[in-house]
């Protein structure tokens, strides 16, 4: 089933060369994305939440002459990892259809080559397998922002492909280490490998620098605003919502099991690191005028809590951290959604070029609204319970940094109702805007799956919360064991 996963967006692909509609080709693209998010629902049945241990694994080798072996599966955190990918997909699809406006094939291409390789890096527990899936998804993004893109594209693109593969060829020289001293890649026999303190010292900070890139965190995050001010609409949905997971998903799933000893080492070094992009995330996003840069520099802030509450060595804050993940991902990818609804009619981000339109699009301005309060955290939506479970956690660990971080929360939610505010409400500024038309039809069948997530998730976070509690206790007890 996993191998189904990775390989039906590129089996779909085959489909897409036979129609040139750009109709035709958004729904059949919808369609291979809808039965990739079934699929990856019917996986919520055959997975056994109680087991700490990877489960559905497929292997076989690929290499008689190299220990390359094809090996996935997946546990609690990967699953929903994967669900999340799965469900952002034909949203994107669907909510990103009116901005594409040349080379459709190649953008719905692109998009599913982007799905199978994500998913393949969720699931791989070979580190040569995941490297390859890794790369293998700067190529389609590549071409997502530099052709689709806007004004400034080719700098975009060109400044997120050379810190992506900076970080990637360090990764690289990590991996090719470990296969030739240890003479596998394979990720459960390598988590019981005894490596010296020197080389957990370099092979951490050499797969670290790698993921916090991508995560990003300051100062490796100056890729991110430029990339998401010149994407697509559902380029910067997916950037938002499941690229940045990565860093930290490959934070959590190979620097604190194969490197305990110095994950615990650097541990005070990298939430200081987390701290500080917090803060820094929040100032600068408050000073932006362009509101994907605001909501782009809000992600630098939001990603720091995740990276804090990783490196807290407890259940609560892993736990609360892979919830942010999925948090940020919704309240995040709405807020990007709904600005490139009102850009495809406005043809303007300026914040200043806004105001009072509420009146004239309700419907945008209270979807706006709940994903606004999402993001800031508020009691009731998702964005609230992972904050506080990571502070919490946090707090009991790091108090100096925890009180600090506190800060961010404060900042987040003075420039994000400050966007909302002037966007919303105040003077019309344009008088243009009277033709402004309100969401609707798949606008709304877009947004609605999302904010009905964040109120299920902010209401009844248990669920969740327990679905991934003995995998990160068998993580973090293979941590504790090294010491």
């Amino acid at each position: 089933m996993i191998s189904f996963l990775i390989a039906f967006p590129l089996l779909g692909i085959v489909m897409l060369l036979f129609f040139n509609g750009k109709k035709q080709l958004a729904v059949i693209s919808f369609l291979i994305t809808l039965i990739e998010c079934i699929a990856a629902v019917w996986l919520y049945w055959n997975i056994d939440f109680d087991a700490a241990r990877f489960q559905l694994i497929e292997s076989f080798k690929l290499m008689e002459i190299f220990p390359f072996y094809y090996t996935v599966g997946i546990d609690a955190l990967s699953f929903w990892m994967i669900l999340l990918t799965a469900f952002l997909f034909p949203l994107v699809i669907a909510g990103g259809y009116t901005g594409i406006t040349k080379n459709h094939k190649g953008y719905y291409i692109a998009l599913l080559i982007l799905e199978s390789s994500i998913i393949g890096t969720f699931a791989s527990l070979n580190l040569f397998l995941f490297y390859i899936f890794w790369e293998l998804m700067l190529l389609p993004m590549f071409f997502i922002i530099g052709v689709w893109g806007g004004a400034d594209r080719i700098y975009a693109t060109i400044k997120f492909v050379l810190f992506t593969m900076f970080g990637s060829l360090l990764m690289f020289i990590a991996i090719i280490y470990i296969g030739i001293h240890y003479q596998t890649f394979d990720y459960e026999q390598l988590a019981s490998a005894q490596f010296s303190m020197r080389e957990q010292y370099w092979l951490f900070l050499a797969f670290a620098l790698a993921f916090l890139i991508k995560v990003p965190i300051v100062p490796l995050h100056t890729w991110l605003p430029d990339a998401h001010t010149e994407a697509p609409a559902g380029g910067s949905v997916i950037l938002a919502g499941v690229l940045l997971k990565l860093g930290a998903y490959g934070l959590i799933r190979v620097n604190l099991p194969l490197f305990p000893v110095a994950s615990q080492h650097f541990s005070y070094a990298m939430c200081a690191i987390a701290v500080v992009g917090i803060i820094h995330g929040a100032l600068t996003a408050a000073v932006q005028t362009d509101m994907k840069r605001l909501i782009a520099y809000s992600s630098v802030s939001h990603m720091g809590y995740i990276v804090l509450g990783i490196f807290t060595f407890t259940v609560s804050g892993l736990q609360g951290s892979i919830l942010h993940m999925v948090n940020h991902a919704l309240s995040t990818g709405a807020l990007f959604f709904l600005v490139g609804m009102m850009y495809d009619q406005t043809h303007t981000r300026q914040i200043s070029d806004y105001g009072g339109i509420a009146k004239i699009v309700p419907v945008f301005a209270l979807f706006f609204m709940i994903a606004t309060l999402s993001s800031i955290g508020l009691p009731g939506l998702n964005g609230f319970i992972g904050e506080f479970t990571i502070l919490a956690a946090s707090f009991g660990v790091y108090m100096e940094l925890t009180i600090i971080a506190v800060g961010g929360i404060v900042l987040g939610a003075w420039y994000m109702l400050k966007l909302y505010g002037s966007v919303f409400y105040g003077e019309m500024k344009n008088v243009h805007f009277q033709d402004f038309r309100d969401a609707r039809g798949v606008q709304i069948a877009v947004i609605i799956p999302m904010i009905a997530l964040m109120f299920y998730l902010g209401l009844y976070p248990k669920a969740f919360l327990n679905s991934i509690k003995n995998s990160a206790q068998y993580h973090l007890e293979h941590i504790h064991k090294q010491f």
